[in-house]
């Protein structure tokens, strides 16, 4: 179904669950696009209209609920961040790579998806980027288990923030900008978590900015809300200091409470 047609048909469920912006980001050598997409667990009853006939066939064969809704989760945030106005959703198909990354197919656009609990995000970017996406809820039961792979200079860095920030939402921070780190290289965490280890956090008005030890070429930006942490990774170079703050403002605006 055409995303206008869609759009005609069940502005009801768009409005209460997907939330969508388009921007362009200004860099020192060019300007380069993002769609993202935050969407909300849809309702059993919500349509389908998305999903190719491929599609529901696999989301009707899951047997477990928690299994069903993380896939709706991917693929509805996926295709709302990729979508155009002319664009056919159920054509828009997600494929994976060898390492198991998204792509969308028949396109060279790239893409990058995360969700946790009721909430999907994806982040449709210009192939000359480099990009990574997590979200990731504030556990206090997961505190130890981040720990283990945070350094003693990495939870110091909460001290720097003024004010400090409660440590279970610290270590979700520097838990999230590691995994989206760890997409933009496609390794996931197949490789020693040392490698992503994080050297800054600054508090920006909007969220705060994180970078790597490793990766000086990057730039975690992060917001954070009562109960979950985003972070996107993307390239220092593809940022000026004001597209960088709109982004940050794009996602304010675009994230729930």
């Amino acid at each position: 179904m055409q995303y206008t047609t869609f759009a005609r048909q069940y502005g009801h469920f768009l409005t209460d669950t997907v939330r969508r912006v388009r921007l362009e980001l200004e860099g020192p050598e060019g300007s380069y696009g993002l769609g993202l997409s935050v969407v909300s667990l849809p309702p059993e009853d919500g349509p389908l209209d998305y999903l190719s006939a491929a599609e529901k066939e696999q989301y009707f064969g899951f047997r477990y609920p928690k299994r069903r809704n993380s896939y709706l989760l991917g693929k509805l945030a996926a295709k709302m961040a990729v979508a155009g106005d002319q664009d056919d959703l159920a054509g828009i198909e997600i494929q994976h790579g060898i390492l198991f990354q998204p792509m969308v197919a028949g396109s060279t656009r790239r893409i990058t998806i995360t969700h946790c609990d009721t909430l999907g995000a994806a982040v449709d970017y210009d192939p000359r980027l480099l990009a990574g996406v997590d979200m990731e809820l504030v556990d206090e039961k997961a505190v130890e288990g981040i720990r283990r792979i945070t350094s003693k200079r990495e939870e110091a860095l909460n001290g720097e923030l003024g004010p400090e920030l409660a440590p279970p939402v610290f270590l979700t921070l520097l838990w999230t900008a590691k995994e989206a780190m760890s997409k933009v290289i496609q390794t996931g965490f197949t490789v020693p978590t040392e490698l992503f280890e994080i050297r800054q956090c600054t508090r920006d008005g909007q969220g705060v900015i994180s970078l790597f030890k490793n990766f000086p070429q990057f730039k975690a930006l992060s917001i954070l809300r009562r109960e979950y942490v985003y972070t996107l990774v993307l390239p220092a170079k593809a940022m000026t200091d004001s597209s960088e703050a709109r982004l940050l403002q794009a996602l304010q605006e675009l994230l729930p409470d």
